[in-house]
């Protein structure tokens, strides 16, 4: 990871300005390019979730390397298994907002955000935001 680029960033609570934000740290999959990619929260005790919103990493206006994934999921752990949410609504990847994904309510011990990087760019989140159901 370079300069800015850390682990921490997925979830220290600062609102991206915009997508291409390079005042505040990010998570990056740096130098992984047109790859499928994933990062993930482990949680101490089972939560209930039913939503979550991420803050894509694009630096297209900066003419570099990093742009929004080609598509995304959203995996949760139970049990020891990972499986894909239910009744999901779309997986957006709009710039300079907060892409926000509901589901049907699961109680998971983690939670995982898989990508298929965009063919010959790489890419990173701002921000992760994990809701919990009636949030």
């Amino acid at each position: 990871m370079l300069g800015n680029d850390t682990v921490s960033a997925l979830n220290d609570q600062i609102e991206p300005a915009a997508s291409d934000d390079m005042k505040i740290p990010r998570f990056t999959w740096w130098d992984h390019c047109g790859t499928k990619e994933w990062v993930q929260y482990d949680f101490e005790h089972p939560e209930k979730v039913s939503a979550v919103q991420v803050y894509w990493w694009d630096e297209r206006r900066l003419k570099a390397q990093c742009r929004v994934p080609q598509s995304w999921g959203l995996l949760y752990q139970t049990g020891g298994e990972w499986k894909p949410v239910a009744g999901v609504s779309a997986y957006t990847t709009e710039m300079d907002q907060f892409n926000r994904v509901t589901f049907a309510p699961v109680e998971a011990k983690a939670l995982r955000i898989e990508v298929q990087l965009q063919p010959d760019w790489s890419g990173g989140i701002l921000e992760w935001r994990v809701d919990a159901p009636g949030s």
